[in-house]
C-alpha cells in the first residue's frame, strides 16, 4: 500500500498520511509530500525514526539507512560469517590440540626407555632390595 509522508528540513519523517491510498496520493501532490511504499515495520507511532531513501524513494530508518528487510539481511550476513569464523577457530583449536596430544604421545614414548631403564637401574643400585 502507498502511503504519503512529509519530512522536515532534517529529512526526518514529521507527517504521514496513510488512510488510503488514494488519499495518499492526493496528499503527495501537495508541496513536501511524497508517495512511498508502506513498510510493515513504518508505524506513525515511530515516523521520528524513518526518513527516506533518495536513490529508491524506500522507507528506511534513520540510523541505518537501511529498511527492516536489509537490516535483518545484514544481520543474517554478519551472523553467518560470525559462525563460520567460529567454526575455522574451533578446528584450528583441534587441530592443535590434536598436536599437542600427538606430541605429548611422542615425548611418552621417547622418555618412557629412560624410566624403565632408571628404574631397573634404581632396584640393582643397592643389591636389589627395592
Amino acid at each position: 500500500m502507498k502511503i504519503a509522508v512529509k519530512l522536515n528540513e532534517d529529512k526526518i519523517v514529521i507527517n504521514t498520511n496513510n488512510t488510503n491510498e488514494k488519499a495518499a496520493k492526493e496528499q503527495a501532490k501537495k508541496e513536501g509530500w511524497t508517495l512511498v511504499e508502506s513498510d510493515p515495520a513504518f508505524s506513525i507511532e515511530t515516523e521520528y525514526l524513518w526518513t527516506i531513501r533518495e536513490s529508491d524513494n524506500k522507507l528506511v530508518y534513520i540510523s541505518t539507512g537501511m529498511t527492516p528487510d536489509e537490516e535483518t539481511t545484514q544481520a543474517n550476513a554478519l551472523l553467518g560469517k560470525n559462525v563460520g569464523q567460529a567454526i575455522v577457530t574451533a578446528n584450528s583449536a583441534d587441530k592443535k590440540a590434536d598436536s599437542a596430544i600427538a606430541s605429548a604421545a611422542q615425548l611418552g614414548k621417547l622418555i618412557a626407555p629412560l624410566l624403565v631403564a632408571a628404574q631397573t637401574n634404581s632396584n640393582t643400585a643397592n643389591g636389589g632390595t627395592n
